[in-house]
């Protein structure tokens, strides 16, 4: 009888040592040949490269020369340095070339009576372009203003354009996107926006200088990428640049939406 229990005995540690020989075997085969990926690599996520050139950053500046020095105005072109969008930098440094033919020269300029001018560039006008850049988590955000300088009047912003790009896949987020995702609304903006011009607002004697309801209009009815453009900031909030309108020369304002 004892003989016989061991003999079962025997036959079950046998079985047992079997399948985890066997389950074993199968256990190693499967992870050496364990099937990769979509992408090849073995459940390795891959960090896209997006950059054209992966040397520089994101978004750069080249060819920069000096307009008028006092002033601070430079010319430069912006270099998107996103695969896909070469056919946008090349519009912009044309854009940027075609200013060249509106620059009046003071030798060229009519001056009114009493009006006095003089600069090192010996300009009277000319229109330029300048550029806030900046890069938070997966956002690489690039704002473009188009100015008009008068050497009796300063500067007057004529255009708002921008782009806010996904760092990860090199996509151009909409506005309604962009709008949806931080969760802010029309009627909100409308608010903040005269909320701002409220605060800024400055007077001419007894007139007001700032158009509110002329901007807001601007604001609320005008097409992003001439009157207002959003822009993400340097802590991540989401902005929105826009023209204001005065009596004097309109500016540019940006506020915070988000």
């Amino acid at each position: 009888m004892d003989n016989t229990k061991n003999v079962v005995g025997l036959i079950f540690f046998i079985i047992i040592l079997l399948l985890f020989i066997v389950g074993g075997y199968f256990a190693m085969d499967y992870m050496l040949n364990k099937p990769k990926d979509d992408n090849g690599n073995n459940g390795i996520t891959e960090i896209k490269e997006i950059r054209i050139d992966d040397t520089k950053e994101y978004v750069y500046f080249e060819n920069t020369e000096d307009i008028l020095h006092e002033e601070h105005i430079v010319k430069e072109d912006v270099v998107i340095n996103i695969k896909g969008f070469e056919s946008i930098n090349e519009e912009l440094h044309n854009e940027l070339e075609a200013f060249d033919s509106h620059y009046i020269s003071l030798d060229n300029a009519t001056l009114n009576e009493g009006e006095t001018c003089t600069n090192e560039s010996n300009l009277y006008s000319f229109p330029y372009r300048e550029y806030t850049y900046n890069v938070f988590g997966n956002y690489i955000s690039l704002v473009i203003n188009d100015f008009t300088y008068n050497c009796i009047n300063g500067s007057e912003i004529e255009n708002i354009k921008g782009y806010i790009i996904n760092k990860e896949n090199g996509n151009v987020y909409t506005n309604e996107e962009l709008l949806t995702i931080f969760e802010v609304t029309d009627e909100e903006i409308r608010t903040l926006v005269e909320e701002r011009l409220h605060d800024t607002q400055v007077l001419d004697g007894d007139t007001e200088v700032i158009d509110v309801d002329g901007t807001i209009n601007n604001v609320v009815n005008g097409e992003y990428g001439v009157t207002k453009t959003l822009s993400i900031s340097k802590t991540g909030e989401l902005e929105l640049n826009f023209i204001v309108i005065s009596n004097r020369i309109n500016y540019n304002d940006t506020i915070t939406i988000s």
